[in-house]
Formats: structure tokens, sequence, C-alpha cells
């Protein structure tokens, strides 16, 4: 019988299927051919034949990771043969891809992971597109200008097969989020304490900063956690959307905080992680006519992105968390549309150098993971609520 060629044969365990399918989905859409169970074992074929056959199709394996993948007999046997065909990794051939928080063993654990759990579906489509390439991953556009904040919407497929969040594979959660108090409570190092070195803020733009400070001590690091991360904030920052791949990066570890921090006064941006496990970022507000704009839903977006950034870093984390949001400085805001001119600027006497929302209320911390866009909705209701009432607007 002949065999026709294929690209890719997707390795993964009954939990992950809506996962695999996905993923077998974007992949052909994208020009691509696939073998999946799912598509391709039809009633009445021999299970151990075809599986022969995918593997002989294919030069190459996606293996779906998650904790059940890991712990199932069967797809140990399938990345294994792949990897043995290819130790050195010159072909690509086995490409893992993270779909849920795990932490692979031994060989498996050498190989490069696209990792996509905690990402929104257009951010995880992107992921896998460009890590699947094999060549220069050179962008097909040129860059944006980095003096600009510019946003490229990421052309989404058709959908056929539906992203699999986490309200898709599980029955409907309450739309409500349940927030509670932290007990004890939880201190939250700001900007100011974690950027030294930027001591005249009210003269840089305006920035909107959000940490995840743990209510335990099950997020805790080691001191040569932070060194190792100093190497990998500015990576993960760029990979992120936090950083632009053509800015400058300051990246410092000591005994107490790794952090990856960009320079220009009006574009000062920041990943910090703390050794008590607070994760935190801040970026510019987009600017206006008269000075920063704050856009409810232009900053709804922006957060969920620094929010997807924080929870995709690998680090101990404890079951709550409690999200604090803060504007330093407060000045010079006005509220509208990014790129509308307004004229509802709040600048004036007796304003606040910096709004700080007090951080008194935990949240599930996979809560923030599978459902970023509504926790970063709340926290700009209040960082809005509170701007307002420092400033005497109603």
């Amino acid at each position: 019988m002949d065999v026709v060629a294929k690209d890719f044969f997707i390795s993964y365990t009954a939990a992950d299927k809506a996962w695999a399918s996905w993923i077998a989905y974007i992949l052909e859409a994208d020009g691509f051919a696939v073998t999946i169970q799912e598509w391709d074992f039809r009633p009445g074929s021999n299970f151990a034949v075809e599986m022969d056959k995918a593997l002989k199709q294919c030069p190459r394996m996606i293996a779906v990771l998650s904790p059940a993948y890991l712990k199932a007999p069967f797809p140990a046997s399938e990345w294994a043969a792949v990897f043995a065909s290819d130790p050195e990794g010159a072909k690509n051939a086995l490409v893992p891809i993270m779909v849920q928080e795990c932490q692979p063993e031994g060989l498996l654990s050498q190989v490069v992971q696209i990792r996509i759990h905690g990402l929104d579906e257009a951010a995880a489509r992107k992921q896998i597109l460009e890590g699947v390439r094999r060549e220069r991953n050179k962008p097909a556009t040129p860059p944006p200008f980095p003096g600009t904040s510019v946003v490229v919407p990421a052309e989404v497929p058709a959908q056929a097969v539906p992203y699999p969040t986490a309200s898709a594979a599980t029955p409907a959660s309450p739309s409500r989020l349940r927030w509670q108090s932290p007990a004890p409570p939880v201190s939250v190092s700001w900007r100011s304490d974690l950027d030294q070195r930027a001591q005249d803020r009210r003269l840089g733009a305006a920035a909107v900063e959000v940490h995840l400070a743990f209510a335990a001590d099950d997020a805790r690091l080691q001191v040569r956690e932070l060194g190792a991360l100093a190497d990998l904030l500015p990576d993960h920052g760029r990979q992120h959307g936090v950083f632009t791949r053509l800015e400058a990066l300051h990246a410092h570890a000591d005994s107490a905080v790794a952090r990856a921090t960009s320079s220009g006064r009006d574009n000062e941006k920041g990943l910090v992680v703390t050794r008590s496990g607070q994760r935190s970022a801040w970026a510019p507000l987009p600017r206006g006519q008269m000075g920063a704009v704050l856009d409810r839903d232009d900053l709804i977006k922006q957060l969920t992105g620094m929010l997807n950034t924080l929870t995709a870093l690998d680090l101990p984390h404890g079951d709550l968390v409690v999200p604090a949001i803060g504007l330093d400085p407060a000045t010079m805001i006005s509220y509208g549309r990014v790129n509308v001119p307004s004229n509802t600027a709040t600048y004036g006497f007796g304003q606040a150098d910096h709004i700080h929302v007090s951080p008194d209320e935990a949240i599930d911390y996979g809560s923030v993971v599978a459902r970023p866009a509504d926790v970063a909705a709340e926290l700009v209701a209040r960082l809005i609520a509170d701007h307002r009432a420092a400033t005497g607007l109603r």
C-alpha cells in the first residue's frame, strides 16, 4: 500500500483530545498535513497498524504535553520512537506543545517546548505556527517602529474546531469571580519598590503596573533561581509582547529580586520576580494629545496580556493569589479612546502622585490562568474607580 507523506503525527491522550483536534486544525489551516487518531483511525481499522503507518508517514511528531500525557503508558513509546530517530534534534522531529503546566522528566525534559498554557487563542495559535517552523524565524513583515505602540490583530482561522478553553473542556463556570480576604493579609511590592532606577517617574509616561502576590510561601524562590531568571526574563518578555525585539533591556538579579527593564523615560516597561514569588509587570499607557490615554477596553486587553505573561512563567505558585494594580504617575491622564482626540484630561491641582489599588482580596490562581480577561476587567474597574475618586471625577 502506498504511503502518503504527511508533516506531523499528533500524539495525545484522551484527556487532551480537544487540544489535539484544535492543534491539528490550525496546522492544516496553515497548509500542513497531519495525522491524528480522532480523524484518521476509522472504525474497524487495526490500531497498531494505523499507528505504525502514521509513524512512517510523518517525519515529525507533536506531543500534546499535560499531566495526563506524562502519566499515560502509551504516549511514552510514541515519543520515544521519534526521539530515537533524531536524538540530537537536528530534524526537529519531536515537537512538544505544553497545553497544561507539567514537569517532563528524563529525555523529554531536554526537548525545547512550545508553551501555550495560559495564553489566549490568538497568542497560542501564533506560538504554535511560529514554533513548528524549522527555518529561521524572521518575520514576514517589517517589525513595528519601536517608538510607537502598534497592535496588529492576529489572523484567526474559521472556528470549525473551538479553542479548548477551560470553559469548553468543563461545565461553564459561574460568571462571577470568587474573591476572598487572604489570611494573613498579603504585602505587595509596587513598581517604585522594585525598580530603583526609576527615580523621577513623574516626568515619564504614565504606566500601569500589575502584580501577582501569593498568600502562602508555596511560591517562594531560592536565590540561585533568581539568578537564572535574570537570563530568562528578557526573552520571556519579548516572546509575550511586553518588550519589542529591538529595544535595549537591562537585566539584573540579586538576593531579593530578578528583573528585566527598558530604560526609556517615555517607554518604561518592566518584568520582575521577587524571592517571595511575587510576579510583576508594567508598561506605559498609550499617548494622546493631552498626556496618556486611559481607554477602558484597551487597558483590559493590555492587562490581559500582562497577566498571561506572568502566569506563563514556569515557577512555583500557591493556590491563592492577590492581583494588584496601580498607575504611576497618575497625572496627565485623559479618559477616552486610543487614537481618538479627547479633551477630558484630569491633570491639575490636588492629584495623587500615583494610584495603588488596595491589595486586600485574593482569588484562586487557576482563575487567573483560565480567565485572565475577567480578572483584568475587575482590576481595571477598581483602578478607574480609585483614580476618579482621587481626581474628583464622577
